[in-house]
């Protein structure tokens, strides 16, 4: 069934049941055409309906709430409902290839027909109702509906999955030359069965492969020399990432060539609308990327035919920032161009409705799946610019396009974070300054902080995690106003007390876990000093982490020098890192914008205007804090939590000194989940 069926029919059979009361739960958004066929019963189901939408009909449905629903194949596999029968609108799709319509795969169609009929529900006997139109089709239509036989498994791996295949080989160093890659394709199931079914064997396989590899080393992941093949630091972090290395390099020349405008956009800390430029370039980038196209290999991801179709709409993000797109004119391309302004406003926190308004029949839902994959994009992208911008980094090993130590390479080390928090960003589709309150865990089946409740929040000036901790009678009365609540009260106080505990349960499980494998390294009370002291002694805490690391702390704010930073810390022969340690006694309090910064006044004060910073926050840093770190070009700022996975990391030979430096003076925030993986390190 076509997207345009589910809902087409779903209005026309609803139309003639009968309707009752049903509103949909408190700050979910659930469009009006879904909300009015539920009334009667009925549901659509398919790729373009919200998160938030497809859980509530799957949650009618499991509940027996909804006698008819009309779906694509998103409904076909994983869910169990209640549902007696199953009838196929269609089983013949359109094959590009052949130019006409085939069946669909037996394996496919029992995925659906098993929808209905489940031992353990309230119907175990189903009925799968399709038709046919001749002799032909009768006798496709019986072979499907032979339940007794399965579709023969097709082959695992072709030559078209050799680009992909090739490079994650030798990332994981299973391979040391063409033959030895050779070789491993060859004692595969699917290579056996290729020889089965071909008679010239897999000989044809050969040439792929070696194309592929030539291809890899003249992208600048893989070397070859004397016959033996090694992979890049480049190479590796591509694989790790799941990009194609044409993605990589696209972002590489892209963020070099506009390097200097797109960190102006980024120091202009706090600016919603410079953000919001940002957003609009990296997502505009990433669906013109080699992702969304053939260059590298089929493409991963597919953008909804809806976005382009009728042309670019009327678009003064790109009109004004057409000079530093990555692919230009943005008016060759409408489905980047309008895909990426749609995203930009859900992003930026923009209401559904207006959203839905940018371009006709594009859908809310279809929105956030774009959002998705651009997302995953820039968060590869974040993880490969951050390895192969190293300063620890030999220049041969990074891509030739970041060689050197000018200015433009330094900018592009500076977009890592501020790529990575934009990816975030469009995962949740809320501005930088309330992106924590997603993070809230809330009891109940709401367990998170809906968009629609943040966004309230925020336009009732309460964006702080100070603001929504406050227990007065005023801060409640503030909380339920922002939220519109009636009969809703309770979720202020929901609310209220998830922000009291926001990060802590965090905190304490990773606590718990670090403590476990510190015992096994005997460093109990090391890990156990930095999470538990402050002030000076945290100082101490983090004085004696490093020494037993064998990493010099020399300690600057002495008598005498009054005003000076915390530390100087020299890893290896890199450039020293400048330390302070700030510190809260109370857990509920978090370090904010004037004490993080304050390293960077201090550096100079000491001499040391030049060298990387970094603050090391417990028990964290406000969450306002980010896109003014990311603006101060050489400062970094660390969570204790995050600073004890990297220490535990260094003790355990999973983290390398270099890659611990990189962590460290990356501008921006580091996050233990940006830590270099052990295949990356």
């Amino acid at each position: 069934m076509k997207v345009d069926d589910t809902f087409d029919l779903a209005r026309m059979w609803a139309q003639s049941r009968p309707a009752s009361q049903l509103d949909a739960p408190a700050g979910l958004d659930v469009e009006q055409p879904l909300l009015d066929a539920l009334r009667r019963r009925t549901a659509y189901h398919n790729a373009e309906l919200t998160e938030d939408e497809r859980l509530f009909v799957e949650d009618r449905l499991a509940s027996g709430q909804v006698d008819v629903v009309f779906a694509t194949s998103t409904l076909a596999a994983g869910v169990n409902f209640p549902l007696g029968s199953a009838a196929f609108a269609s089983w013949r799709r359109w094959d590009f290839d052949r130019q006409t319509h085939v069946p669909i795969g037996r394996d496919e169609f029992q995925n659906m027909a098993g929808r209905v009929g489940r031992m353990g529900q309230a119907v175990a006997t189903g009925h799968v109702v399709l038709t046919a139109d001749g002799v032909q089709e009768s006798r496709q239509a019986q072979a499907l509906m032979d339940l007794t036989t399965q579709a023969p498994l097709g082959l695992g791996i072709t030559p078209d999955h050799f680009g992909t295949l090739t490079l994650q080989i030798f990332a994981g160093r299973l391979c040391t030359s063409r033959e030895d890659a050779f070789d491993l394709i060859g004692s595969t199931l699917t290579a056996s069965r290729e020889r089965e079914r071909n008679l010239v064997g897999i000989d044809h396989w050969r040439d792929k492969l070696f194309s592929q590899i030539d291809r890899l080393c003249d992208i600048g992941c893989l070397i070859e020399l004397h016959g033996q093949i090694t992979v890049t630091t480049f190479g590796i972090a591509v694989a790790h990432s799941g990009l194609k290395p044409e993605t990589a390099i696209f972002f590489i020349e892209g963020l070099k060539r506009s390097s200097a405008q797109l960190t102006q956009l980024i120091d202009r800390a706090g600016n919603g609308t410079s953000e919001d430029d940002f957003v609009f370039v990296l997502s505009h980038a990433a669906i013109r990327s080699p992702e969304f196209g053939i260059v590298g290999g089929k493409a991963t991801r597919i953008l909804n035919w809806r976005i382009g179709r009728n042309g670019p709409v009327p678009n003064p993000y790109a009109t004004r920032l057409n000079p530093i797109l990555f692919d230009q004119p943005w008016m060759a391309d409408a489905g980047a161009a309008n895909g990426a302004l749609q995203l930009t406003e859900w992003a930026a926190g923009t209401a559904r409705g207006q959203i839905e308004k940018i371009v006709a029949g594009v859908r809310l839902g279809t929105v956030q799946g774009v959002a998705r994959d651009v997302s995953w994009v820039l968060t590869g992208v974040s993880e490969i610019i951050s390895s192969v911008t190293s300063p620890t980094l030999a220049d041969e090993s990074k891509p030739i396009a970041l060689r050197g130590n000018g200015e433009d390479v330094q900018d592009v080390r500076r977009l890592a974070r501020a790529i990575r928090r934009q990816s975030i960003r469009l995962g949740v589709g809320v501005p930088s300054d309330v992106l924590w309150m997603s993070e809230l865990r809330l009891p109940g089946l709401q367990s998170r902080l809906r968009r629609d409740d943040i966004m309230s929040l925020r336009r009732g000036g309460l964006s702080r995690p100070m603001d929504l901790m406050d227990g007065s009678d005023q801060a409640d009365e503030r909380r339920r106003i922002a939220l519109g609540l009636q009969e809703r009260g309770g979720i202020a106080n929901l609310i209220r007390n998830a922000a009291r505990t926001w990060r802590q349960d965090d905190r304490n499980h990773s606590k718990t876990t670090h403590l476990r494998r510190a015992d096994r390294l005997m460093l109990r009370d090391q890990i156990a000093a930095l999470y538990e002291k402050r002030g000076t002694d945290l100082e101490q805490a983090f004085s004696i982490s490093l020494g037993g690391l064998g990493i010099p702390c020399q300690p600057l704010d002495v008598t005498g020098r009054q005003g000076f930073p915390d530390f100087l810390v020299s890893i290896e022969d890199f450039v020293p890192i400048v330390v302070e340690v700030k510190s809260k006694v109370s857990d509920e309090e978090t370090v904010p914008l004037n004490a993080a910064t304050e390293v960077l006044a201090a550096s100079e004060l000491a001499g040391l205007r030049n060298n990387p910073c970094i603050t090391l926050c417990s028990p964290g840093v406000d969450p306002s804090v980010p896109t003014f770190i990311e603006a101060a070009k050489r400062l970094c700022v660390i969570d204790v939590s995050d600073f004890c996975e990297a220490i535990l990391r260094l003790h355990e030979g999973t983290l390398t000194r270099g890659g611990f430096y990189n962590w460290l003076t990356t501008p921006g925030i580091a996050l233990a989940e940006a830590l270099p993986s052990p295949a990356t390190r």
